[in-house]
């Protein structure tokens, strides 16, 4: 009884000194998130929205301009109609009046269905703005990796290469391919079922295609990590 005892403490002290001779290891890959941005869709679209302003500021402009003019021709009249010349004031207004009358009339026309536009162009920008889009597919260069897609999403889940320091992607979005190249630090960790985890920390982005990008500030590690490309 007693050799069985220490047989049992002996084997207990291994297995504390040596805590990972029975690890399996997690071959899958860490990931991080891309998020795209179709900028010049939302810079044309707040161009538009820009003119609709313009047309409606000046509308409303001509607007009070033309009440102001109908009221001083009202005072007018009333000077007239108690003796007063006032022929030239009067005519002068009204030739302002019709001026600005022509003015309302083409604002107007212009602003024709601006409202329900604006609404429009206004939601399709949200949209827009929060990355929803359809990916054509991602490659991941040197890994034979190719991710094809047929729905939308706001937000992609990429593989970073867990035995290397450094993934590099082509990225296709309507036809045009863009490239992307992550640099990162691995290391390894151990969950609480003594599996032996791949991570990936400091991630960044050290060269892209893309028109400009948001870098990774904080919580730069795998499953944290995200990045927003523009284009």
């Amino acid at each position: 009884m007693k050799n069985c005892l220490i047989i049992f403490s002996l084997f207990l002290v291994i297995v504390a000194c040596d805590p990972c001779d029975d690890c399996d290891s997690i071959s899958f890959e860490p990931t991080v998130s891309f998020v795209f941005i179709n900028q010049d869709s939302i810079n044309a679209l707040d161009d538009s929205l820009a003119v609709f302003a313009f047309n409606d500021s000046s509308l409303n402009a001509n607007k009070d301009s033309l009440l102001a003019l109908r009221d001083s021709l009202d005072k007018v009249n009333v000077a007239i109609s108690n003796g007063g010349d006032f022929t030239s004031e009067k005519s002068d207004l009204e030739q302002w009046i019709s001026s600005r009358q022509v003015d309302s009339t083409f604002y107007a026309t212009l602003n024709k269905d601006a409202d329900s536009l604006s609404a429009i162009f206004n939601t399709t920008k949200t949209t827009i703005s929060s990355g929803l889009l359809l990916v054509d597919q991602i490659e991941i260069l040197g890994a034979s990796n190719l991710l094809t897609y047929t729905d939308s999403a706001t937000a992609w889940s990429i593989p970073l290469a867990f035995d290397g320091s450094f993934t590099q992607y082509e990225i296709t979005i309507a036809g045009k391919t863009e490239t992307v190249e992550l640099a990162y630090d691995n290391i390894q960790e151990i969950d609480e079922q003594r599996n032996v985890l791949i991570r990936a920390e400091n991630i960044q982005v050290v060269s892209t295609t893309f028109d400009s990008f948001d870098n990774c500030e904080e919580n730069c590690i795998d499953g944290e990590a995200s990045f927003t490309f523009y284009f």
